[in-house]
């Protein structure tokens, strides 16, 4: 005897009996189909459980009469089997993809808010600026390039020709009450400085810097001993 069903076709109609869409004479080869085929009623076992959480929410809504009976009319009666199987697959993926659609639309609609990014505060934002100030003469034959970075108190300087046979550089920090805080000595060949904590709020825009020639054997100093050789206002970026 013939088999009815094609084992090619076996797992077709097994998603389609989990899904309810046989009727008549297919659904009763079907169930037949269950009870003698231990490999098909797994089949259909399987196709349940894989459905049953997309299913489980929707409520049931048949499409109108009319749709289907159009579709049947223009493909004919007496199509193929084939034919009208192919059919119920359009049917089986579109029960399905609907039942998909609703479950990530219960997702998005549950799933907790994302929480936008919170904006630094000011005074952290601000602290992720560089400042920068070009030291020069009056006359401009001089200069010294200054970098500072306020979020780990580095003062990086350029190279330099300033120092003399018994004098070298010291830089210093003038900021808004007029009295100048020593930063250090400077080495003609650059450097990186690190500021001392407490110097450190002196360190802003508007601010002066400035150097001088002083003694190395006793910097730094509390205060200058000469006239400024380079002077320069801090800018921030």
């Amino acid at each position: 005897m013939t088999d009815p069903v094609p084992p090619s076709d076996r797992d077709d109609l097994a998603a389609e009996l989990a899904l309810g869409l046989l009727e008549g004479e297919e659904r009763a080869q079907a169930l037949r189909l269950v009870l003698a085929d231990p490999v098909f009623a797994r089949r259909v076992e399987q196709w349940s459980v894989r459905l049953a959480p997309l299913l489980a929410g929707i409520p049931e809504q048949a499409p109108p009469a009319h749709v289907w009976n159009a579709v049947y009319a223009r493909i004919g009666a007496a199509a193929p089997t084939s034919v009208i199987r192919q059919l119920r697959r359009w049917q089986a993926g579109a029960v399905a993809a609907a039942a998909i659609a609703a479950c990530l639309g219960i997702v998005l609609v549950t799933r907790p808010p994302v929480s936008p990014p919170t904006t630094p505060p000011v005074e952290q934002a601000a602290e992720t600026q560089i400042m920068l100030s070009q030291l020069a003469r009056a006359d401009g034959s001089d200069q010294l390039a200054v970098r500072y970075d306020p979020r780990n108190g580095a003062l990086r300087l350029g190279r330099s020709t300033l120092a003399t046979a018994t004098k070298r550089p010291e830089l210093w920090i003038i900021p808004a009450d007029g009295v100048p805080r020593s930063l250090g000595l400077i080495r003609s060949e650059g450097q990186i400085v690190p500021v001392r904590e407490d110097l450190r709020p002196f360190l802003k825009e508007g601010s002066v810097l400035a150097v001088t020639l002083e003694d190395p054997a006793t910097a730094p100093h509390p205060a200058p001993t000469a006239t400024p050789i380079l002077t320069g206002k801090i800018s921030t970026i």
